[in-house]
């Protein structure tokens, strides 16, 4: 299954190695999503729940549109290409489809979706989880996002599905 350290390094390291670095990871990760939970719990604490509504809101916005999308299938995989590479050490995951207009995983671990349910805001995290629609479509105004089930709010897997949009009908 895709997502381990030994995916993008050229000489494999040992699993005993492997978990070292998972775990410093992981403590990486943990100080930067408790430092957002601190962040949010102050600004709720000050201006009241209207400040969590406030992040939903700048989460949707964080993708600017590419000046220059090209071809939607061709913009599919290079954006799934890297997505696999940013996902490396932090995600498992298996691709499930692989067709010239879907692109299909099954993630089976968020290094995100542990930490944020360790620090008692899977709310928190989900805002991330939500920026997957517009990130694909910041890459190509064609393209799309499906998804029905999220680590992050407790369930087995994110099944998520990436493809190009024809028109008013989505490829499916």
């Amino acid at each position: 299954m895709p997502g381990s350290l030994n995916d993008l390094l050229p000489e494999p390291l040992s699993q005993e190695s492997e978990a070292i670095l998972d775990e410093l990871i992981k403590r990486k990760v943990r100080s930067a999503a408790g430092l957002a939970v601190d962040l949010l719990h102050a600004m709720e604490e000050r201006f009241g729940p209207e400040a969590r509504q406030v992040v939903r809101e700048m989460a949707q916005r964080q993708f600017a549109p590419s000046p220059n999308p090209g071809d939607p299938q061709a913009d599919l995989r290079q954006f799934c290409s890297d997505l696999d590479h940013a996902c490396i050490g932090s995600h498992r995951w298996e691709r499930v489809i692989d067709e010239p207009d879907r692109i299909g995983y099954h993630y089976t671990r968020c290094l995100w979706a542990e930490v944020f349910r360790e620090l008692d805001e899977p709310e928190l995290g989900y805002i991330f989880c939500a920026g997957d629609e517009p990130a694909v479509k910041a890459c190509n105004p064609k393209l799309g996002f499906r998804r029905t089930q999220v680590l992050m709010l407790g369930d087995p897997l994110c099944d998520h599905i990436f493809l190009v949009e024809k028109g008013d009908e989505v490829a499916e």
